[in-house]
């Protein structure tokens, strides 16, 4: 029941599949649309493989239900996919969760083989953050790879599929002898029947960055139990992400950093001989907000001179000649009406065509010798990237802390770059914080930040480089332009 399901077909009575994103053992993803809400989303139909019993299928809605329960305590992570709802439909549950427009780091690494460096580094910031939440839950994922791993069209790094997820507290519903995850990245311990826990999830996330930043597995491909008999092969092209790498193949879950220790050693922490010890044996800390790095210099982008005459005195200048040619039309026509013909021998409409034109003209003029002046004299535009956070200067001066923002990435529009930057929800409904931060702000919290024009494209690599230094997870990408 409910395997006959195709595009076009109406699921829950307000979901319409579109198409499929993805099969798995444990389930099918559809792209679907919520004709209730309008929007986009995706279905995943949990099932288990083979014949099941009337109380197999029971205890497969079960899970489906504890899934959404397990996936909703961590809906506000900005790592993981978040999922809205669970229905039964057909005699298969559904669970309702957030499309991502992107695609799998999977396909990523089939459509372009190995990533670079510090492409590998920010998905492993990202995954370590959504498990470090998932585990201080007492949820463990359970099938950590790259299929699971999504890289969205803006920049975010999302992890999904928690459908095998698992908290203590459940009553188990597979079978004793059922090994789960996916082949080639299931932990040691697992293979030998251990009870899965959260370092399985960072041995598995071991193998995806491997694989990600290598271009092939570190057991080979052929042994399905090779992570139990064999040592990992030694990195080649993971430059600093080596050791962190190794550290989560130890064939022991003690021998593993926890995702806390994990991601201090993503991190160059100098200080890391024994902090993972400690973090591993000791009670966990309060949840704080993600540090970041604060090696690296700073950078500073700023425009150049003429650029910003040319800039400023172009702005000024078609705000004046706007506004005087349309006080000239309005002179003509007061005139006119009032039976007073201010130029002798011409008509009400030559009139206003004549002080138009005079305005516009004489605005553009005096807007470009004021926007000149401005600019000659006055604070050049720019960028600062440093461990404070953006300092800009200019025609709007202004400072954001890392603290204050939920993301930043970079845009582009043609060969000028504009870095965007999200604002934390609890910021934007600050009355007093959006008083102290005069730039434009959409409803979503999102300010576009210009040097001049924009930051040259030559310039971007020094941008991007700072912001991968001193924003740490909150730099969604991109690690280089086209």
């Amino acid at each position: 029941m409910g395997d006959t399901v195709r595009a076009g077909e109406v699921i829950g009575r307000r979901y319409t599949l579109i198409r499929t994103l993805g099969t798995g053992g444990f389930g099918q993803v559809w792209h679907a649309r919520d004709e209730d809400l309008n929007v986009d989303v995706a279905l995943k139909q949990v099932r288990l493989p083979g014949p099941v019993t009337p109380e197999e299928q029971r205890q497969r809605i079960a899970r489906a239900v504890r899934e959404a329960q397990h996936a909703a305590r961590l809906r506000d992570h900005p790592n993981i996919v978040t999922v809205h709802d669970a229905f039964e439909y057909d005699g298969s549950p559904w669970i309702v969760m957030q499309y991502v427009d992107g695609h799998s780091l999977a396909d990523e690494l089939r459509q372009h083989g190995r990533r670079p460096i510090d492409q590998v580094t920010r998905i492993a910031e990202a995954v370590l953050s959504a498990l470090d939440a998932a585990h201080k839950a007492d949820i463990v994922h359970r099938d950590v790879k790259p299929a699971n791993v999504l890289l969205a069209s803006d920049g975010q790094v999302l992890l999904t599929d928690f459908g095998i997820a698992v908290a203590p507290t459940d009553v188990r519903l597979t079978a004793a002898s059922m090994v789960i995850g996916s082949p080639g990245y299931v932990a040691p311990e697992r293979l030998q029947g251990a009870e899965p826990g959260s370092a399985a999830d960072l041995f598995a996330l071991g193998v995806t960055l491997y694989e990600a930043v290598e271009g092939e597995p570190p057991f080979a491909r052929q042994n399905p139990v090779a992570a139990l008999t064999e040592e990992p092969r030694p990195p080649v092209h993971a430059g600093r992400l080596g050791s962190l790498l190794l550290s989560l193949l130890e064939k022991t879950p003690a021998g593993r950093p926890d995702a806390a220790a994990a991601r201090v050693l993503l991190r160059g922490d100098q200080d890391t001989s024994g902090t993972a010890t400690k973090v591993i044996t000791t009670e966990r800390p309060p949840e704080k907000p993600p540090e970041r790095p604060v090696s690296g210099e700073s950078a500073t982008i700023t425009s150049d001179r003429m650029a910003t005459v040319k800039t400023r005195s172009t702005k000024v200048a078609d705000f004046l000649c706007q506004l005087l040619g349309w006080l000239g039309v309005a002179i003509g026509l007061v005139a006119g009406l009032s039976g007073k013909v201010l130029i002798s021998g011409e008509g009400v409409f030559v009139s206003c065509v004549i002080f138009c034109s005079a305005g516009a003209i004489g605005g553009y003029f005096c807007g470009w010798v004021l926007g000149a002046w401005d600019a000659l004299f006055g604070e050049l535009d720019s960028l600062t990237v440093s461990p404070s956070g953006l300092t800009v200067t200019g025609e709007v001066a202004d400072m954001y802390k890392w603290d204050d923002l939920k993301n930043v990435r970079l845009g582009r529009s043609g060969g000028r770059v504009t870095v965007v930057v999200t604002v934390r929800p609890e910021r934007v409904s600050d009355t007093e914080w959006r008083r102290k931060h005069p730039a434009k702000i959409d409803k979503a919290g999102t300010i576009k930040i210009f040097v001049g024009r924009g930051i040259p494209a030559s310039e971007a690599g020094r941008v991007m480089t700072a912001l991968s230094n001193h924003a740490g997870t909150l730099y969604s990408g991109p690690s280089s332009l086209p």
